[in-house]
């Protein structure tokens, strides 16, 4: 005769049993989706992260890959070769594709705001854009020499009206030189920015907000396989607007999401959060309807500066390369599926929670 215990130990490993196979036909289930985006490793970037730790990717059938941002190949051939199946792309970029006729349309503007900017430190007596002629602006790349350009034409100076020089992107680096005034000005990204603050500089930024006004990043796909791909194009750009809006719902929760993946980037804790809220309420915050929605208009006023300093062969009706089709469905998600992601992810991980 069986004993209860002995019965109760046979359903209970049935049952572990059971779960195991159930779980294992589950990741079988998820689809492989490639991604690459500007920086894979960045928490300013946080919604490649937040969808993932929030379960949201997994929701949409995804199991999603984040490839390496670090490569000299052009993100449009991750694209052409099928290696990626979605790729962000700055303004630039993308009007360069679209001027060379590669089959390829932006879905999603994930960056309504650019991230690059001029800032002087603190207690500089420079208060404007305007008082920077003949001072000397450090650069984190040769590529910051297009948004300082943008910069000073807004307030009617040009490049030769001051001094470039790159100083590089490490934070020390950045800060020295804004410490020791080789350097009266910086410009870069976010990173940068938050880089120079983590290693111990007050920094102000004097960049105008219309100058950032652009589609600094937009997710594209390849035309000949995106109806094929499209359930999951969709599923991976709803997962994404569903971590922006995660973001402003909760931002302490997010918050704790990138601290746990990206734990470096919050060495310095008050660097961190200033990252995120620049990321969250600044750069990545909808500024349409609708998340990811594109704005055509602007597409087409941000061309003839970029045309005119060579970043763009020429101007292009930006019908020929925006699909809006994929809008809709991005946003068919309601908030309480965002807040049960986010309780979920807050339950699960007390430890990991900021204080």
């Amino acid at each position: 005769m069986t004993s209860p215990i002995f019965k109760y130990l046979i359903a209970t490993t049935a049952g572990f049993a059971t779960l195991a196979a159930a779980s294992i036909a589950s990741a079988q289930d998820l689809k492989p989706f490639k991604v690459l985006t500007a920086n894979n490793t960045a928490c300013s970037i946080f919604a490649q992260h937040v969808a993932e730790e929030l379960g949201f990717y997994k929701d949409e059938g995804l199991d999603v890959e984040l490839l390496a941002s670090a490569t000299t190949v052009p993100y449009i051939a991750f694209l052409q070769n099928g290696d990626a199946d979605i790729v962000m792309l700055d303004s630039a970029q993308v009007l360069q594709m679209a001027n060379e006729g590669i089959a390829a349309s932006v879905v999603y503007e994930a960056y309504q705001f650019a991230p690059e900017g001029i800032v002087v430190v603190k207690d500089s007596p420079v208060r404007g854009l305007g008082e920077l002629k003949g001072k000397i602006i450090g650069l984190a790349s040769d590529r910051d020499v297009i948004t300082t350009t943008i910069a000073l034409e807004s307030v009617g100076l040009k490049i030769d009206d001051v001094t470039t020089v790159v100083v590089g992107d490490s934070g020390p680096v950045m800060a020295k030189a804004l410490r020791d005034k080789t350097i009266d000005a910086f410009a870069g990204g976010q990173s940068d920015r938050a880089g120079i603050e983590a290693a111990g500089i007050e920094i102000r930024n004097i960049t105008p907000p219309e100058v950032n006004e652009n589609p600094a990043n937009s997710f594209a796909v390849w035309n000949a396989t995106k109806e094929e791909k499209r359930p999951q194009i969709e599923g991976f750009l709803r997962a994404w607007a569903k971590a922006q809006l995660a973001a402003v719902v909760n931002t302490k929760i997010v918050k704790s999401v990138c601290r746990k993946v990206v734990p470096e980037q919050w060495e310095d804790e008050a660097s961190g959060h200033k990252l995120l809220d620049q990321s969250i309420y600044i750069t990545q915050l909808s500024r349409t309807k609708n998340f990811g929605e594109l704005q055509p208009d602007v597409w087409s006023r941000i061309q003839p500066t970029l045309v005119r300093l060579g970043e763009a062969p020429a101007e292009i009706d930006p019908a020929k390369f925006l699909d809006d089709s994929f809008i809709a469905g991005a946003n068919d998600f309601t908030t309480a599926e965002v807040k049960e992601g986010l309780i979920k992810w807050r339950d699960a991980n007390q430890a990991a929670m900021l204080p």
